[in-house]
């Protein structure tokens, strides 16, 4: 009887030091959640091809315009500069912007002045994406691909 005592002692305290050793140890963490995207560097031109819907008109390629977004300064994951519209012959419109790139390194959101905004995906170090969006009338929603130059 007392040798069953022992080996039921026994028993117990080593099912409660496995208890505590597993209770008290951390879940392992995979390396990629510790690490954060690189942030990407924005400064430069980016020109590019425009497609899209303008409420009334309906759909277009922009056939006579250009864009190009040039990013003056940028730090951390905030960036601002202008984008610039024009057509064969003369620049006709200049927008001051302001973006954030996403935590995960890769994508963005920007605000224009006077109103307009797009979400943007970076495709390569030299090439990215934005879909516009303007919500007055005429509503305009438009995909930007652009490269840097």
């Amino acid at each position: 009887m007392k040798r069953m005592k022992r080996f039921v002692c026994a028993i117990m305290v080593l099912a409660i030091a496995v208890l505590a050793c597993g209770c008290t140890t951390p879940a392992p963490s995979s390396q990629a959640a510790k690490e954060a995207a690189a942030v990407p560097d924005l400064i430069g031109n980016w020109s590019g091809t425009m497609k899209g819907y303008i409420e009334e008109k309906g759909y277009t390629d922009y056939p006579d315009e250009a864009m190009t977004m040039r990013v003056t300064g940028q730090t951390g994951r905030i960036f601002s500069g202008e984008i610039v519209f024009s057509n064969q012959t003369a620049t006709h419109e200049v927008k001051a912007f302001a973006g954030a790139i996403n935590p995960d390194g890769r994508t963005f959101s920007i605000v224009e002045h006077g109103g307009g905004s797009s979400t943007g995906t970076l495709l390569s170090p030299g090439e990215l994406e934005l879909v516009y969006i303007e919500r007055t009338v005429p509503f305009t929603i438009a995909i930007d691909t652009l490269e840097k130059s």
